[in-house]
């Protein structure tokens, strides 16, 4: 079931350098979402633009949701300055949901605010005692807001050096598993900018791994209606098949997709 709330901001705070939590009260959208699924907001009542912002939600439970993003634009922006109290209008839950982690050792792989939905899995495979590897990617120490725990399972790496590994999440992995070698129940499951999961959907594909990717990308309506957020897929290579055989929709067929069905991330 799919809702519009008016979800009322309990706690928004700075957790890193530009990034923010924010936690709302909606009842409907906390009870029926799922970890990886998001909502489309109206960053204030008198916005004028006709596009709404989608937010991956980070948590869920307790009638309580969260959202982590980075202030980026006029949206984001906005979002920053909101007063405890304030009411925001909210969409959700909108798209699919994690999938195949309990028969699977899920290395779970995040980057910039695409660690919402990662966040979000990390919290149930704890709550559910599966054991996992989480990999957290970002430029420079300041964007991240977990410690380096290679001890326990729990990588970071920037692109300069200053925390955990240097480069991306990419070389994270291949330094875990440096020839390659993984358990054959391996999946990983990642979202983050478009660039680094196309470098782990190519890891994932060399080293034929199942993967699913949470797409990150514009959207306008969130349900299907603008067809805006269009994603190419592998169609059938006879030339015979329909439009939405080829062309899926994030918000509607996703924003998660497995690796092997779409053509690139970009």
């Amino acid at each position: 079931m799919i809702y519009r709330e008016m979800g009322k901001v309990i706690s928004n705070e700075e957790i890193a350098e530009g990034i923010y939590k924010t936690v709302f009260i909606s009842p409907n959208i906390s009870s029926s979402s799922m970890p990886g699924q998001f909502v489309n907001i109206l960053p204030s009542l008198d916005w004028r633009n006709v596009m709404r912002r989608p937010m991956s939600i980070a948590s869920q439970g307790n009638d309580e949701i969260s959202i982590i993003y980075k202030s980026v634009g006029e949206g984001t922006r906005i979002m920053a300055n909101w007063a405890i109290g304030e009411k925001v209008d909210l969409i959700g839950p909108l798209g699919n949901y994690w999938e195949g982690y309990k028969s699977s050792f899920p290395i779970i792989v995040g980057g910039g605010v695409g660690i919402a939905p990662i966040l979000n899995l990390h919290d149930v495979l704890l709550e559910k005692k599966i054991d996992h590897c989480l990999i957290m990617g970002a430029r420079h120490s300041g964007e991240h807001f977990f410690p380096h725990e290679p001890q326990n399972k729990v990588f970071l790496s920037t692109d300069d050096g200053s925390l955990g590994i240097k480069g991306n999440v990419v070389d994270i992995l291949k330094s875990i598993y440096p020839i390659g070698k993984h358990s054959q129940n391996t999946k990983i499951f990642s979202c983050g900018p478009p660039m680094m999961m196309d470098e782990v959907r190519n890891y994932s594909n060399e080293n034929k791994l199942d993967c699913d990717l949470a797409l990150e990308t514009i959207m306008a309506c969130g349900f299907g209606i603008c067809q805006g957020c269009t994603v190419e897929r592998k169609a059938e290579t006879n030339g015979v098949h329909s439009y939405r055989n080829r062309f899926a929709l994030a918000c509607l067929d996703g924003p998660i997709f497995n690796a092997e069905e779409i053509i690139s991330c970009v």
